[in-house]
């Protein structure tokens, strides 16, 4: 009988982790997909030189990822569908339409309360530079299994870059931000985020954002290329401790 019920127990917490892990890391954009992470996940103390750093080289990966996308012309990353709309009915460059849509969302969030981190505009103002300059220089391929490459090498390119601000600690994102407004008014932020990120899919495919077979793989895709980005650096950061550790004393 006490048997029984150590397995039912823990058969029960099995599934409410792996409930609280669907809803951490099953998400429709990038956005939504840190502010889950931040949620559940204590950010890592990290030196400002470390951050800038992690700063540039993720800014430099999502523009890498979203232009391959972009090139490929197979459908954009979900909340790129938002912006690429935004793009084809104001003449905006795709960066300069992710300003646009990130500051709106920063006022939003704004007025509910809740202030961005300066580190946060740094880092989306230089994903539009990163994003309009990698579009201009990668060109389209023509075969099509070179397209849906460039879909899978878009899609790990983000999810590194994801990987590597979750690492830095880096918080105040615009999702981030209106989660955390929803909260202090007692809305779940897991219902939040998904009605949010719903909302910014289906808007932007009402204005003709570029929505296809990609974006649907990145959905489907990205909460494991994220996974397996974390690990890595972790790993990374495990080996580097023990390796300090064990380092004879000069």
């Amino acid at each position: 009988m006490r048997a029984t019920r150590h397995l039912t127990t823990t058969a029960t917490v099995g599934r409410d982790l792996a409930s609280a892990g669907a809803r951490r890391f099953v998400g429709i954009s990038r956005h939504g997909i840190i502010a889950a992470e931040r949620v559940a996940t204590r950010p890592q103390n990290h030196v400002e030189f470390r951050r800038l750093v992690n700063l540039l080289f993720g800014s430099v990966l999502i523009g890498i990822g979203v232009s391959l996308f972009v090139h490929a012309r197979l459908g954009v990353p979900a909340y790129d569908v938002m912006l690429t709309a935004i793009r084809d009915r104001t003449g905006l460059s795709l960066g300069q339409a992710g300003w646009l849509f990130t500051g709106l969302l920063f006022t939003i969030a704004f007025v509910l309360g809740q202030r961005p981190r300066v580190t946060s505009i740094i880092f989306i103002l230089m994903n539009g530079i990163a994003v309009d300059a990698f579009v201009g220089l990668i060109n389209d391929p023509q075969p099509l299994a070179m397209r849906w490459l460039f879909v899978v090498l878009g899609t790990l390119s983000i999810a590194a870059a994801v990987a590597l601000v979750l690492h830095a600690g880096l918080t105040g994102g615009s999702m981030e931000l209106l989660l955390r407004a929803g909260e202090e008014r007692g809305i779940d932020s897991f219902k939040l985020r998904r009605a949010i990120e719903a909302n910014i899919v289906l808007i932007g495919v009402l204005l003709g954002g570029d929505l296809g077979f990609a974006t649907l793989f990145y959905v489907l895709t990205m909460s494991s290329a994220l996974r397996a980005g974390q690990q890595a650096l972790d790993d990374h950061r495990r080996g580097r401790t023990h390796r300090l550790a064990v380092a004879p004393a000069e």
